[in-house]
Order: C-alpha cells, then sequence, then structure tokens
C-alpha cells in the first residue's frame, strides 16, 4: 500500500513524523491519515496528492511514481485508462516511417538511354553557342562597315518642371477608446518544483508537475483557477499584471483569476491550520 511504502522509507532515514511535519509543512495528522491509507480527514483529493507529493519529493523518492500509485489504488479504472492510453502513444512514436524512394534505374538498358540523352542534349547546347557567337561577330562586321564617318549631333535635353504635389491633410481619426480585457491570460513561472492543477471554466486543461524554470500560459474566457502544491515555488502574471509569487514554501494553495483579476485576495487553504 502506499502509505506503508511511505512509512518504511521514513523509518529507513529514521525520520519521525514530526520531522516530516517541519520539513514540508504537512500536519502531523494528515501524514498519519496518508500512512494509514485513510484519505476521509484530508481536505480533497486535489489537495491529498498535493501532500503527497511533497511528503515523496522531501524523503527523495520518485513524486510522479507515489501519485500514480495513489491514483492506482483509489481510481483502477482510470489508472488503466490512462495506461492504455499512454500505450498507445508510445506505439505511435515508435512506430517506423516509411520513406518513399523511387529508384534511379530500373534497367541497365535504361540507364543507357538517359546518358544517351543527355550526351545529345550537350551538343545540341554546344551548338548552340557556337552558332549564336558566329552571328553575333557577322553583325557588329556589317554594322562597323555601313556606320556613317559624321557624328550625329547630340540630343539637346529638355527638362520639365514637375508641377509640385499638393499635399492633402487627413483628419486626424481619434483615438479608440480602450477596450476591456477579454478572457483571462494567466503566466506562471516556477523557481522549484511544484505540483500544479489548472482548471479553465471549470476544465481540468493541465495536472502534473512544473520543473524548475519553467513558464507556462493558460487561458479562459471566465475565470482559471489553479492549485499549487508548493505555492513558494510558483508566480503568476494575470493579464499583464505581476501578482508574485503564490504563497511559502510547501504550502498548498488555490488561486482564482478572471477576467477583472484575482477573485479573492487569497482562498487557499494554509497546511499548518
Amino acid at each position: 500500500m502506499l502509505g506503508d511504502m511511505l512509512r518504511a522509507e521514513r523509518e529507513r532515514q529514521n525520520l519521525t513524523i514530526k520531522d516530516i511535519e517541519k520539513g514540508t509543512s504537512i500536519r502531523a495528522l494528515y501524514i498519519e491519515c496518508i500512512e494509514n491509507g485513510d484519505y476521509s480527514q484530508l481536505p480533497g483529493e486535489v489537495y491529498t496528492k498535493g501532500f503527497i507529493r511533497n511528503y515523496a519529493n522531501f524523503l527523495k523518492m520518485d513524486a510522479d511514481a507515489i501519485v500514480k500509485r495513489f491514483t492506482e489504488e483509489n481510481h483502477p479504472e482510470q489508472a488503466a485508462a490512462q495506461a492504455a492510453k499512454e500505450a498507445e502513444q508510445a506505439a505511435e512514436e515508435e512506430a517506423p516511417q516509411k520513406a518513399k524512394v523511387a529508384p534511379a534505374f530500373s534497367t541497365g538498358k535504361d540507364f543507357h538511354q538517359r546518358v544517351e540523352s543527355s550526351h545529345k542534349r550537350q551538343n545540341f547546347f554546344l551548338v548552340a553557342v557556337i552558332l549564336l557567337v558566329v552571328a553575333a561577330g557577322a553583325f557588329f562586321l556589317l554594322s562597323d562597315s555601313d556606320s556613317p564617318t559624321t557624328a550625329k549631333p547630340a540630343k539637346t535635353a529638355t527638362t520639365t518642371a514637375k508641377a509640385p504635389q499638393e499635399k492633402t491633410e487627413k483628419p486626424q481619426q481619434q483615438a479608440a477608446p480602450a477596450k476591456k480585457a477579454e478572457g483571462v491570460e494567466v503566466v506562471a513561472k516556477t523557481t522549484g518544483s511544484c505540483w500544479t492543477q489548472v482548471k479553465a471554466d471549470g476544465k481540468v486543461v493541465y495536472e502534473g508537475t512544473l520543473e524548475k524554470g519553467k513558464t507556462e500560459t493558460w487561458k479562459g474566457k471566465e475565470s482559471v483557477v489553479i492549485t499549487a502544491g508548493n505555492a513558494g515555488a510558483i508566480a503568476f502574471n494575470v493579464n499583464g499584471k505581476d501578482l508574485g509569487k503564490a504563497g511559502d514554501i510547501g504550502e498548498v494553495t488555490e488561486k482564482t483569476f478572471t477576467p477583472e483579476g484575482e477573485k479573492s485576495a487569497d482562498s487557499k487553504r494554509d497546511s499548518k491550520k
């Protein structure tokens, strides 16, 4: 069971539940519930996943594998569907792409025919060039012999003044009034690893771990709701306005953004309550 794995690793590292609480900011009660597999006292599945991920990261375990194990134990149908989807994607990526290559020559006879045809074209071009050279030489010789000895008077150049172009002034267009922001655009930047779930207009559009240095953008017409498992490692910019970090390191928080900005000052749940 998932809780047994976490407990065994904690005990192997000679750590107490108080040590985990201090290092992850997760309440000791929640840690005990996770290790006992009793998730009924935790504040919801999204927060539960965030706690489990932070706990696994603190023990230097594979957090993605641990969260996947949680899904397999509590939602086997969802885990099976996800595994089938991943297997299908892997099969598509590994399928070899057949390159269509036309044979250069079908037979030896075809090769000889092409060589002969190439030689004929080269000979034709060579003859054409020679004829052009001869014709050009004859033309210049004849034109020199027929040209008169008297020079033709130079033509006087006449200049015509151009009428100045009239400048037409276009009436200045009044600046259009600033449009009200349509929809909401959230840009998230991470300074550390952070498990994140994003809902745009009520639909989950992303759920996973954002590694350090990542930048992601999500858009919604009415709202964008973001739950972060490590609030101190992620900062938000909403419709061009910098809102700073979402919270403290190890804290699980939920933010709701609308076209007018953040819906509330902070709708987070402090894991140290």
